[in-house]
């Protein structure tokens, strides 16, 4: 059976509904770009494809490439609203073949090698719907982080992994073309499964500027639209250096819509002091109108 991206993220906070409100709305203009492009193949795996879906025919697969974290707020309990740890992670897919519902898991440890997080019952499970070969794919995530004899536990590392995907053979004339709107697209731009995420601007806000709204535009080459899985953003230093991340798992009406539209998301208690505002990276996660799990 597929398997899903599993990315432990924060409570949600009263933050979310402003979230909602500061999505880019449906764009008029949001139109799918001529000529579009259907989705990427997808086959049904037989039961033995499924059996050694992690490793695809060329014998390349999927990668974390780049990882970071940066433990935020007080050292003290008890819980507060910013005793977090921001990460992000970038996943290559070096195959010839499409990677769907891949599956990244943060374990976020303390010195002793024990989970340092705060299990809570809103920890959701997320994925990478699809991932085309070449593709660099972000993903964010917050961590609540448990406390122990009054203080919080320090992280001392977070080991980000990649697994269970299936995999089907990309069909040129089905996926996206790169060089389209080059000249547009080129400027801080990323690509998940094709659809490609302009980042505009970082904000930083909040009495101890932790939290962060990060403004974008989406462009999607597809003739139909796909449906919204959630957003990730990528947080960098000034030297490159990835230095945490954040996930939003709200829904806007615009997400994944065909042709290009706005988009704006609320990330709290994610942004570290360290991040250099102009180099967030923002990724849209969007799967398939065909994907049997949407």
């Amino acid at each position: 059976m597929p398997l899903s991206v599993v990315v432990l993220v924060a409570v949600v906070t009263a933050g979310a509904a402003v979230a909602l409100q500061m999505r880019g709305q449906p764009d008029a203009t949001a139109t799918p770009t001529a000529p579009c492009v259907g989705p990427p193949d997808r086959a049904t795996p037989s039961a033995a494809e499924e059996a050694t879906a992690t490793v695809p025919p060329d014998g390349n697969g999927l990668d974390v490439v780049e990882s970071g974290f940066t433990q935020l707020g007080s050292s003290s309990a008890p819980i507060t609203r910013n005793s977090m740890v921001s990460i992000g992670a970038v996943v290559a897919n070096t195959s010839t073949h499409t990677a769907h519902r891949a599956l990244v898991t943060f374990n976020v440890l303390d010195s002793a090698g024990e989970s340092a997080v705060l299990t809570t019952i809103l920890d959701q499970p997320r994925e990478i719907p699809v991932i085309l070969p070449g593709e660099r794919i972000g993903v964010g995530g917050q961590f609540w982080i448990r406390s122990e004899d009054g203080q919080r536990v320090e992280v001392a590392r977070v080991n980000a992994t990649v697994s269970g995907a299936t995999w089907t053979a990309t069909a040129t004339a089905n996926t996206p073309d790169a060089t389209r709107d080059a000249a547009v697209d080129a400027a801080a731009a990323t690509t998940a499964g094709g659809i490609t995420t302009r980042h505009l601007e970082t904000r930083r806000h909040g009495t101890d500027q932790i939290d962060a709204t990060v403004t974008y535009e989406a462009h999607s080459p597809y003739c139909q639209k796909w449906t919204s899985v959630g957003t990730s953003a990528v947080f960098r230093d000034e030297a490159g250096t990835v230095v945490g991340g954040g996930f939003d798992p709200t829904v806007s009406p615009s997400a994944c819509l065909p042709g290009r539209h706005p988009g704006s998301t609320l990330l709290p208690s994610s942004l570290p002091p360290a991040a250099a505002d102009t180099r967030t990276e923002v990724y849209q996660h969007c799967a398939p109108p065909d994907d049997p799990q949407q």
